[in-house]
């Protein structure tokens, strides 16, 4: 049987996007507030933080996976950002849906993943080149044997700004699961052989609407648990992981919403 089970459905128009649904919701009283032109994508409870900054960050109740999970970054005029999403590729290919519609043009995910090699400290970042579509949701938007991929220029200026802001990363091709608790050894050592370095949950079915929907989307992930040279266990350190992403959580605002003085490049 095949995958979706109607062979070749990312070749189809949908008869339920995300503007119908829209149109119901504006039917019935609703309003998106203001939409920025880019959103960065989060997966770990970052509304927490938020919302006890006000000087920073402007909650949009409207948009976002509900009340509260949605913030604007108030440098930027509403022009940027954040998305507080659970985690799992169909909760981010929801949004990217919706919110393209709405004229979100750029997407960055950031969030957390498995390394899976051991030469990989916790805490450490990897700024994605390419997943491989172990999810099913990235198949429903782009060909089964399609690259799920960054946009080139948004990855290129995303990697300068992390570099000139002092920040240690390294490039890496990630593999987007739907059941990490599933991971095997076989699975370990199968990605490990073939140069894979991360495990994560998003970034395949990103990039796959991001192509589909021509929104130009990146990702980077925060290394909190490494397997050893066995592939048996795991060295996890969420403290680690938690401050490091902490700094690419800033770094990436500053990107895409640079301070006037910043010599970070925003997008036109």
């Amino acid at each position: 049987m095949p995958f979706p089970t109607v062979a070749d459905k990312y070749r189809d128009e949908s008869c339920y996007p995300a503007g119908v649904f829209l149109e119901a919701l504006r039917g019935a009283g609703w309003q998106p507030g203001v939409v920025p032109s880019s959103v960065v994508y989060t997966y770990s409870r970052l509304e927490l933080y938020l919302a006890t900054r006000p000087d920073l960050y402007t909650p949009n109740h409207m948009l976002g996976p509900g009340p509260g999970r949605f913030f604007l970054v108030n440098s930027s005029h509403g022009d940027v950002g954040i998305n507080c999403l659970g985690i799992g590729a169909p909760a981010a290919a929801a949004q990217l849906e919706l919110q393209a519609e709405l004229g979100v043009r750029r997407c960055i995910s950031i969030g957390t993943a498995g390394g899976l090699q051991a030469d990989l400290e916790p805490g450490q970042i990897v700024v994605l080149t390419n997943a491989i579509r172990d999810e099913g949701t990235s198949y429903h938007y782009i060909a089964p044997d399609a690259d799920a991929a960054p946009d080139t220029a948004l990855t290129a200026r995303y990697v300068e700004h992390l570099a000139a802001a002092g920040i240690e990363h390294r490039p890496g091709v990630s593999v987007t699961t739907d059941a990490p608790h599933r991971t095997t050894v076989r699975e370990v050592m199968h990605h490990r052989h073939r140069g894979v370095v991360t495990v994560e949950m998003e970034a395949a079915a990103v990039f796959a609407v991001g192509t589909a929907l021509d929104v130009s989307t990146t990702s980077a992930v925060v290394v909190d648990a490494v397997a050893d040279e066995s592939g048996t266990s795991w060295r996890i350190d969420l403290g680690a992981a938690n401050e490091s992403l902490r700094t690419l959580f800033d770094a990436t605002v500053g990107f895409l919403a640079p301070e006037p003085t910043s010599s970070g490049t925003l997008l036109s």
